[in-house]
């Protein structure tokens, strides 16, 4: 009746292929991600999860105040809503806006619409 190690040993490998190709390095993203918010400074560069750049303007225990660009609106965020701090490289630039010249006016069509009568639809229920 002793355990026969063929059996074990599929178990044993799978769980060490978890830790080492899921586990450790998700534990290892974590903590870069903790420390890169830990260490960021007023005047950093950030790019939000929702996609938003801004500037830190302040930081708090849990909350920052970011200047977002490019209207340099302030909004206050939660630390852990920042995904990473950008350089001047990373951030797009605003491109101009080319309009091309229209030859002719723009045709304008009203949409047709139907009024309803308040009171009719009352007396019909």
């Amino acid at each position: 009746m002793g355990i026969d190690l063929t059996m074990i040993l599929p178990l044993v490998l799978v769980l060490v292929f978890f830790y080492f190709f899921i586990i450790r390095p998700q534990n290892k993203q974590q903590k870069e991600i903790k420390e890169m918010r830990t260490n960021m400074k007023p005047g950093d560069e950030i790019l939000t999860i929702g996609g938003f750049y801004g500037i830190v303007y302040a930081i708090g225990e849990e909350n920052v105040t970011i200047e977002l660009l490019p209207d340099y609106n302030k909004a206050l965020i939660t630390k852990a809503a920042i995904s990473k701090i950008v350089s001047v490289g990373d951030a797009p630039e605003a491109e101009e806006e080319v309009f091309e010249e229209l030859d002719e006016e723009p045709t304008v069509v009203d949409a047709e619409y139907e009024e309803i009568d308040d009171e009719n639809s009352k007396t019909n229920k």
